[in-house]
């Protein structure tokens, strides 16, 4: 099992935006691909403007394929250009993290 820890960081002041639209017209095709989200926040203190969410995969061929599939979904592609287009995103970072063997992973 390994979970991807996504953190991307908004423009200021333009948070409520991006959590809008991604509600509206991302989170929809990602749970159709890749199911529930693991976890999502947004941060109130600290790294401000932040969105974090965690999915969670068999494998990494299982999310790669996953990811594959929403990829060539139009849908996503537009979604995608519409984010660059409003310049939301100012940064993105990933990680694919594997649990300790001591860590009791709950289901969803």
């Amino acid at each position: 099992m390994i979970f991807d820890h996504r953190v991307y960081t908004i423009r200021a002041n333009r948070l409520h935006d991006f959590l809008k639209i991604y509600e509206t017209v991302a989170l929809p095709m990602q749970r159709k691909y890749l199911g529930e989200p693991y976890a999502f926040f947004y941060s109130e203190v600290g790294h401000l403007n932040q969105v974090t969410h965690i999915w969670k995969y068999e494998s990494a061929d299982d999310r790669q394929a996953r990811r594959d599939r929403m990829t060539a979904d139009p849908e996503w592609q537009a979604y995608v250009k519409k984010v660059a287009e409003l310049d939301l995103v100012v940064k993105a970072e990933n990680q694919l993290l594997r649990p300790a063997t001591f860590m009791k992973i709950r289901d969803i």
